[in-house]
């Protein structure tokens, strides 16, 4: 995916595919979830940052990548670095600006204008036609604890509209993927 490959790399490599760096062209790379990233995985891209250039799998070419790169992770890498599971010098090289981004639970200021967001995109993908959500299904997301984050409430919403019986979003429309009854809400 990053790096391509070339014609007959592996059983299935049928004609040269380039890889993600060298599509963007200048552009930018988003890494999600680097913290999982494998030992091999960080070492290439810790090249690619370092030199700016990679080989297609299977090729021995060497091309030139003149890309951004933005990666997130929900782990902390500071501790991953301690523990060893992530290499200390692509931390460093990755560490130029950093944002934490709290999780979802900790600004629920932002829930009403993301359902809104998720629900308008879900219609716009599902052709339903859903107008809004009703006042107490809104309090019941501001105040749901949304383990899953962001991730969570856009499945809920997107279920929600595909699954909705009136044109309003209701409590009963929502399920949420873990159980929390105290507030009445159904769980999967």
């Amino acid at each position: 995916e990053l790096f391509g490959y070339e014609q007959g790399a592996f059983t299935g490599a049928e004609k040269r595919r380039i890889g993600r760096f060298e599509q963007c062209g200048g552009g930018t790379v988003f890494l999600d979830e680097i913290g999982d990233m494998s030992a091999v995985t960080q070492s290439k891209i810790l090249r690619i940052l370092q030199d700016s250039t990679f080989e297609r799998v299977g090729g021995s070419e060497t091309i030139k990548a003149n890309s951004r790169v933005i990666a997130a992770t929900n782990k902390n890498l500071p501790d991953e670095v301690r523990a060893g599971r992530f290499r200390s010098d692509l931390f460093h090289r990755l560490n130029v600006v950093s944002m934490h981004i709290p999780p979802l639970r900790e600004r629920s200021e932002d829930i009403p204008i993301l359902t809104e967001y998720f629900i308008t995109r879900a219609n716009r993908e599902t052709g339903h036609a859903i107008k809004g959500i009703s006042p107490e299904t809104l309090n019941a997301l501001v105040t749901y604890s949304w383990p899953g984050n962001v991730r969570e409430l856009e499945n809920a919403i997107r279920r929600a509209v595909i699954m909705a019986k009136g044109t309003f979003l209701s409590t009963e429309d929502i399920i949420f993927t873990r159980q929390d009854r105290a507030r009445g809400f159904r769980d999967t």
